[in-house]
């Protein structure tokens, strides 16, 4: 029996790369790596086997339908692909909102409707703890990853009796290129150098720690395994513990 086609959008960088090699570790699953660098995708990817590499912009109106006819087996759906920018609300003007609802939210929700209609039996769906609670100066981000867990949830009501599984991981802050461009705006506004940025950032989780993408990876393999099928609907957080409940 052959092994599954994963979808994984952001799959050139970060979480999304980890996803996607850990998905093909022990050849357990076939990826479709989605994103919009093509030479980061190639430098990843390139002459790995089990992999087909798709150059997509996924807030494009019709990437979900292109997908779709691309791997028209596909198991699951890794909504990886995001945004996070922060800014006090005076400056969280209607450009900043429309961005994060647009690659955050309507293009998951897209790709989905369109896979899900195909075939699709497992969508993930990366959010953030900030999808669980409040975090000063980044309204944008969290409205955002609110939107998609509520939908997460949502769906997984709407599809259990088909066997359809939607979950939301949601990591604190993980060792990625974009936790790096955090922690220089974080110098950047307060004087402190790259360590004190990331202590004060790692002392939010009980651990006291900064995660890695790999933690994260290890469970969106799981959650699209046939282990987990009665895991459904669910918030599951990478977090040491920070927003324990």
């Amino acid at each position: 029996m052959e092994s599954p086609w994963i979808i994984v959008t952001g799959a050139s960088r970060g979480i999304g790369l980890a996803v996607a090699r850990e998905l093909l570790r022990d050849a357990a699953f076939r990826v479709v790596a989605v994103a919009r660098d093509e030479a980061a995708l190639k430098a990843a990817f390139g002459g790995s086997a089990g992999v087909q590499v798709v150059v997509q912009d996924v807030t494009d109106a019709g990437a979900g339908e292109r997908l779709a006819e691309l791997c028209p087996a596909a198991w699951g759906l890794v909504n990886n692909a995001g945004l996070a920018e922060s800014a006090p609300l005076k400056q969280t003007d209607d450009d900043l909102l429309r961005r994060h609802m647009e690659l955050n939210f309507y293009a998951p929700m897209r790709l989905t409707r369109a896979l899900v209609a195909k075939g699709v039996r497992r969508v993930v769906n990366l959010c953030s703890t900030a999808a669980l609670t409040g975090y000063p100066y980044v309204s944008a981000y969290a409205a955002s990853k609110h939107a998609l867990l509520g939908a997460t949830r949502s769906l997984a009501r709407e599809f259990a009796a088909k066997g359809v599984t939607f979950n939301a991981v949601c990591p604190g802050y993980v060792r990625t290129e974009m936790f790096e461009r955090t922690l220089e705006n974080i110098a950047a506004k307060t004087g402190l150098d790259r360590a004190g940025a990331e202590s004060k950032l790692a002392q939010l989780s009980p651990q006291g720690r900064v995660f890695e993408p790999g933690e994260v990876a290890a469970l969106v393999r799981y959650l699209l395994g046939p282990q987990a099928a009665g895991i459904n609907g669910q918030a599951l957080s990478i977090d040491g513990g920070e927003v324990a409940h």
